[in-house]
Parts: structure tokens; C-alpha cells; sequence
């Protein structure tokens, strides 16, 4: 406006005609101001910019570049000042044109953003790699996977799959999940909400790495075994498992609690059995080894046995 103010003056009337043309008599006027004009419009472009970005807001990003279309609208003036001195009269339309080509450019961007926002288009996965980072870093992860996220206006909502140790309990469980949320939530205030799905991680144990593959390979690709056969072996699994330390360790091993742990379709089993507090350490032992091969013979989808020993308190008689 300011420019303008300062390239028309002279408002002749002929024959009832309004005249508009470049005053001529101010070049260096004109120019200074259309110079200053530049500079203006051009920092509020920055620090528009930057503010959106950080704020994660679209309409301010699409505020900024009005401000960038105002600094080049008065860019072309500054050229129009400048052809009209040297006579070089199509530098005016030309440069019309060159910012008619950039404010499009800039409003198809905004406006493709905007859209992608409006139908909840998914994140691409470059841009998720700072989540991806926070979630390794909370202690208790082992790992992440099918980590997706999605715009809601200026917010976003991720949605990750976090690996944790398959043999923590599940309230220990719960609690990395509310750390991986809270660091998240910290690190990166722009996202809203954090939805956590909890898997066991694989074993770095070789032997329960190699049996569970060795069991996968003998499913039947087109039928495994269900999750409700399996619910029916963990039904019974006390009972089993029971049965064979009494039939066979009868006056030496007595079943205190058996936990089992589900994973890739297999039963890990801990048993914690106790024994009397007058037994070798190594005839413990080998009791012990005996009973896991038995477990392992008798009872199906069961890909390790771990038996845990604990002396049994003396008993003592009231004389």
C-alpha cells in the first residue's frame, strides 16, 4: 500500500477518465520505499514461518506466504520502477506473471497439506524416525515395530507396537508402556495421544530360539493349532505337569507354582518346586534335568521347561 501510495500521484482527468500513472519526478523515493517494503514483508515471512512450524499450524504456515506473495508483489514493483526508468516497459507484465506462477505454486502445496490433513493421511515413515527413537530409549523396551501416525489439524496420534521382555509380569508390562507414553508425551508435545500395544519380545536364548522355529516348521500351513486348543493345554497344564512330579518325585519334589508363558504359539513353562533341606545340591539337579525331559515328552506345544528349587522349610514337632 505504501508503495503504491508513492508510484501513482498523478490522478488527471481527461474526458472524465481516470488517469494512473508512475511518477517519474521521485525515482529514488519510489525505490527506497518499494526496497523497504521487501525487507518488511519478507522477516514476517520467516517468522511466520518459523512459527507455524513449530507449532505445527497450517494456517500459519499458508499466513506466511501471503507475506512472501506481498514481499514478491512488491519485488515486481521495485521491477516495474525500474523498467519504467530504463524504458524497458515488458518487465512489468513478465514479473506479473513469474509471481502470478509462484503464489499458485505456494497455494497448491498449502491447500495439498491441508487436505492431508483434513482426511487423516498417515505419516510417512521418515518423518516418524524421533518417535522411534524416544520409545528405544525408554528403559524395559527391547523393541518397536508398526509404528504409524496420523494428523489431526495442527496434532498428531501414533500408534506403535513396543517389545518387551515375554517373562516380565503384566503390571511391570503396563508400566513401560506409561513410561514409552509419558517420554513420548515430553519429548514431543505435538502429539496428542499414544496408543501402546504390548508384544512379547523373542528370547536371546539359543535353545528357545531353536525349538520354537523347530515347532513352526512342523504347523500345518494351511491349519495350525488354534488359540483355543492351546487355551485348553494352559487349562490343563497344572494338572499335568502336577501329576508327573508326584507319580515320579514324589518324597523329593513338591509343586509350589507353575507359571506358564505363551509365545509364537508355544508354552514356556517355570516351575518352582521345593525340596528337603537335607539334598545334594547335584542330586537336585539331576532330579531337576529329569523332571524337564519328562514335562518335555508329555506335554504338547511346550518349547521349554525352566524348574526353579527352593529348600523347603524344616517342620518341626511339638514334643
Amino acid at each position: 500500500e505504501v508503495v503504491s501510495q508513492c508510484l501513482v500521484h498523478d490522478h488527471g482527468h481527461h474526458h472524465n477518465a481516470h488517469n494512473h500513472k508512475i511518477d517519474m519526478n521521485h525515482p529514488i523515493l519510489a525505490l527506497n520505499m518499494t526496497i523497504l517494503s521487501i525487507a518488511i514483508k519478507e522477516g514476517l515471512f520467516w517468522m511466520t514461518k518459523k512459527a507455524g512450524e513449530r507449532e505445527g499450524s497450517g494456517l500459519m504456515k499458508a499466513n506466511a506466504w501471503h507475506h512472501r506473495a506481498d514481499a514478491i508483489s512488491s519485488a515486481v514493483a521495485l521491477i516495474g520502477v525500474g523498467g519504467s526508468i530504463l524504458g524497458v516497459k515488458f518487465l512489468d507484465p513478465l514479473a506479473g506473471l513469474v509471481v502470478s506462477g509462484m503464489i499458485l505454486r505456494a497455494g497448491l502445496e498449502t491447500g495439498y497439506q491441508s487436505v492431508l490433513e483434513l482426511v487423516d493421511a498417515a505419516v510417512p515413515q521418515h518423518e516418524l524416525d524421533p518417535y522411534r527413537q524416544a520409545i528405544i530409549q525408554v528403559e524395559g523396551v527391547k523393541g518397536c515395530h508398526r509404528l504409524r501416525g496420523r494428523r489431526a489439524g495442527s496434532f498428531l496420534h501414533l500408534d506403535v507396537h513396543i517389545e518387551v521382555d515375554p517373562f516380565t509380569s503384566v503390571s511391570a508390562a503396563h508400566h513401560i508402556g506409561e513410561n514409552v507414553r509419558r517420554q513420548i508425551h515430553q519429548s514431543h508435545p505435538e502429539v496428542a495421544e499414544v496408543f501402546i500395544h504390548i508384544d512379547p519380545a523373542t528370547p536371546d536364548i539359543a535353545d528357545v530360539r531353536e525349538n520354537l522355529e523347530g515347532t513352526d516348521k512342523q504347523k500345518d500351513h494351511g491349519c495350525s493349532k488354534n488359540s483355543d486348543s492351546l487355551f485348553l493345554a494352559h487349562k490343563d497344564i497344572d494338572k499335568t505337569v502336577s501329576d508327573i512330579f508326584s507319580s515320579k518325585f514324589q518324597e523329593k519334589m513338591v509343586v509350589e507354582h507353575i507359571t506358564p508363558h505363551l509365545l509364537q504359539n508355544k508354552i514356556l513353562l517355570e516351575v518352582e518346586v521345593s525340596m528337603p533341606p537335607d539334598i545334594m545340591i547335584r542330586d537336585a539337579m539331576l532330579m531337576a534335568e529329569e523332571a524337564k525331559k519328562e514335562i518335555l515328552e508329555t506335554v504338547s506345544n511346550v518349547a521349554q521347561v525352566s524348574v526353579q528349587l527352593r529348600l523347603a522349610k524344616p517342620s518341626h514337632t511339638n514334643s
